[in-house]
């Protein structure tokens, strides 16, 4: 009876987990550091993929990938010395104060943020 619960234990958590993989995305943002130019890739299957789409979108050949986010929001903010600071949260919000919060500077400026994954 034991072995009987802990298949159709087996046989659910996949039912649930199967499902959510399926919808797990990626995101990320890539910024020229010269130019300030931004690319973003939105709902990508990999990280690899999500970063070259972001660089691609960018539209230079300096564009580096600032940040990669699974499933959750990603924020960049500009300090006043001109360095890009990035942070990832559960909201858009959350992943500011994060990037604020790396860069030790409360009145960095937000420069952009991406959205990806669950709905």
């Amino acid at each position: 009876m034991k072995i009987k619960l802990s298949a159709l234990a087996a046989a659910l958590v996949l039912l649930l987990v199967v499902p959510a993989l399926a919808q797990a995305k990626w995101g990320a943002i890539a910024i020229d550091p010269e130019t300030g130019k931004v690319g973003y890739a939105r709902n990508d299957p990999t990280a690899s993929v999500a970063k070259t789409h972001a660089k691609n979108r960018c539209g230079s050949n300096h564009c580096k990938v600032a940040l990669w986010v699974f499933n959750g929001y990603g924020a960049v903010v500009l300090k006043k010395n001109g360095v890009y600071i990035s942070g990832i949260g559960r909201t858009k919000a959350e992943a500011f104060e994060k990037a604020r919060k790396r860069a030790r500077e409360d009145s960095a400026r937000s420069f952009a943020w991406v959205f990806s994954g669950y709905s």
